[in-house]
């Protein structure tokens, strides 16, 4: 296994850690899974450099990079989602959108070319990365006692925004990608 798919597993690891760190209910605990989720989008940013530079592209890290992506936002939205901090449903716009990409991308990959991310689902990646570590301050400051720019209200409406922005991005990657899918109905 090369360094950038290595790199892609260590993220995988990273996601139960940081999702046992938002649950301590400790403040420090919470700064915590801030640092140990920077560093999950650092080996995301330096895995892609690294197999680009070193020509190390694989299938398995065109599929599982993003996917790992995947889980990693996913499970914290869950997890917000689950200490009543967004409600369910905005989690559920979030899930969807990533099912019809991955739907998409299924169908409009060969044996030989899997469609891997573009410029929209980086984007929309270092989007919900804000979110979430604003969110996790929000959570910081909360259990901390002192919120000053953090409240409900705004982490509502920023992961909303967030989460329908994505949400218009899988629909501008349908459109591009209409010819193909149907194509393969």
């Amino acid at each position: 296994m090369n360094l950038p798919n290595k790199l892609t597993m260590f993220r995988a690891i990273l996601i139960p850690v940081i999702i046992w760190l938002m649950y301590s209910n400790n403040a420090n605990y919470i700064l915590a899974s801030i640092a140990v989720f920077l560093i999950a989008i650092y080996t995301d940013r330096l895995d892609g450099q690294i197999a680009r530079k070193r020509n190390l592209k694989s299938i398995f890290g065109t599929f599982f990079d993003p996917l790992v992506d995947k889980m990693l936002i996913l499970s914290i939205f869950f997890a917000f989602s689950d200490l009543k901090i967004i409600p369910l449903w905005i989690v559920l716009i979030v899930l969807c959108r990533e099912f019809l990409v991955t739907g998409i991308r299924q169908v409009c990959s060969k044996p030989t070319k899997v469609v891997g991310a573009n410029w929209m689902g980086k984007s929309k990646f270092l989007m919900q990365s804000a979110v979430i570590i604003y969110t996790l301050f929000f959570m910081y400051f909360n259990l901390a006692g002192s919120i000053v720019f953090f409240n409900q209200t705004l982490v509502f409406w920023i992961n909303l925004i967030v989460a329908l922005i994505s949400l218009g991005y899988a629909g501008n990657f349908l459109y591009w990608h209409r010819k193909e899918i149907l194509k393969g109905i």
